[in-house]
């Protein structure tokens, strides 16, 4: 079985039938991000959707976590629709049984877009990583060109316990900058890509216990489904992938993708 650790299905028109599908897939765990306010509520709601369904008899359906963040697309919104509102969201859900909310994030910090200013988008994650800290939560990082100031805040904030680098787009020797850190790796179908060798060379020298796969859906759908809109049915496609460059089976992989999930962000 697989665990698809970044989704977005809960935005989606259907996200019941997504899940539905995609534990026909073999996925038998998938985590709902958040990436401000009002998909952070989305992302809850589901899960508790799914988990009400599953206590009720369900079988059908894959278990279902949640995270909270404010995406750095979003770090100039102010009050209760900006980080605010994410540490609201996260202090009052993060105690409450059945334990769906399992992270901060996706925060970090993307210069790419840089849709909100570098400052903005470095308070914001600031503030969610002492958030993290806080509640005792994963952290998941959205990074985009903008890997020195990235680590340069982490050192200076204080790492949580455990922290996630979401959707891995750097070489070998950013990976083995993360991992120093203790950091997981989280690869999405961007490693199936022709142009991605240097994905490819960081997923190579990731150990086990610190790797684990995403979709990232509806976006980056790997081989042969690139192009297309994404759901976390693939995410077995990155997994056998990933399995191949290490030489593994495909069972001995998802086996320990499944244990590194569990382990990053206490699944119960």
């Amino acid at each position: 079985m697989w665990i698809d650790t970044h989704c977005h299905i809960h935005t989606e028109d259907d996200p019941l039938a997504l899940a539905r599908d995609s534990l026909k897939a073999g996925v038998d765990v998938v985590i709902c991000i958040g990436t401000d306010v009002a998909s952070s509520q989305s992302a809850m709601g589901f899960a508790s959707t799914i988990d009400s369904a599953i206590r009720g008899g369900a079988t059908d359906l894959p278990r279902c976590y949640s995270t909270v963040g404010l995406h750095p697309h979003d770090a100039s919104s102010p009050g209760m629709t900006g980080v605010e509102g994410i540490a609201r969201l996260a202090r009052l859900n993060s105690a409450v049984p059945p334990g769906s909310l399992v992270a901060v994030g996706e925060c970090g910090l993307d210069y790419f877009y840089e849709n909100s200013p570098k400052h903005d988008q470095q308070l914001a994650f600031s503030q969610q990583i002492e958030l993290a800290r806080e509640l005792d939560l994963t952290l998941v990082i959205h990074t985009r060109d903008a890997w020195e100031d990235t680590f340069s805040i982490l050192n200076e904030t204080g790492l949580p316990a455990k922290v996630v680098f979401h959707c891995f787009t750097g070489d070998k020797q950013l990976a083995s900058r993360a991992l120093d850190l203790g950091a997981y790796l989280s690869f999405s179908g961007m490693v199936t890509f022709r142009n991605a060798e240097s994905i490819r060379e960081a997923a190579e020298i990731t150990p086990l216990d610190r790797l684990l796969i995403e979709t990232d859906s509806p976006y980056l759908a790997p081989v042969p489904h690139r192009g297309k809109t994404n759901v976390p049915a693939n995410v077995g496609l990155v997994g056998e992938f990933i399995a191949t460059l290490k030489k593994l089976s495909s069972s001995e992989f998802s086996y320990a993708t499944e244990a590194a999930a569990n382990e990053c962000f206490s699944l119960k």
